[in-house]
């Protein structure tokens, strides 16, 4: 019998449907455009709304992405210098030991967190916390199961 991750019973169920909505809303808001790359992709729910380069380090989950994908970790991203337009590290941030590490491959970057009404200034002020790039929007993505506080920064 073959193992299934707790991440991968989760997205699918009932987590696919709350990300696709939050990336909508997500989306909507930064209006990317470029090459921009998905850290922490997962199954690839972004890669439906906008072509991105996937990166994940759950092979199993990563193989179920559209388009381009890498199998690696967040905190060693095998790419140049500011080599995307838009690099999106959807509900991961808070995973990784090294956030700086995304900001360095991309000229802007957005950084997401669940929350809910209850924490939702703790978990904006914690993103920020993360990150010593210049804010240029937070937002707060809601649906009826979830909210995501959100910040995007940009050099």
């Amino acid at each position: 019998m073959r193992c299934m991750s707790i991440s991968n019973r989760v997205y699918g169920k009932w987590m696919a449907q709350t990300q696709r909505q939050k990336l909508k809303q997500l989306i909507a808001e930064t209006k990317p455009s470029g090459r921009m790359l998905d850290v922490g992709a997962g199954p690839g729910f972004l890669e439906e709304l906008v072509p991105a380069v996937a990166t994940d380090i759950d092979l199993e989950n990563l193989r179920k992405a559209k388009g381009p994908k890498v199998l690696c970790s967040g905190d060693a991203l095998p790419f140049k210098d500011k080599a995307f337009d838009w690099v999106f590290c959807v509900d991961t941030a808070h995973l990784l030991k090294n956030v700086k590490e995304v900001e360095r491959v991309g000229k802007a970057v957005v950084l997401t967190a669940f929350c809910n009404a209850n924490n939702y200034q703790e978990k904006m002020d914690r993103l920020k916390s993360l990150t010593k790039g210049r804010i240029s929007n937070e937002i707060l993505i809601k649906t009826e199961n979830e909210w995501d506080a959100a910040i995007i920064c940009s050099k």
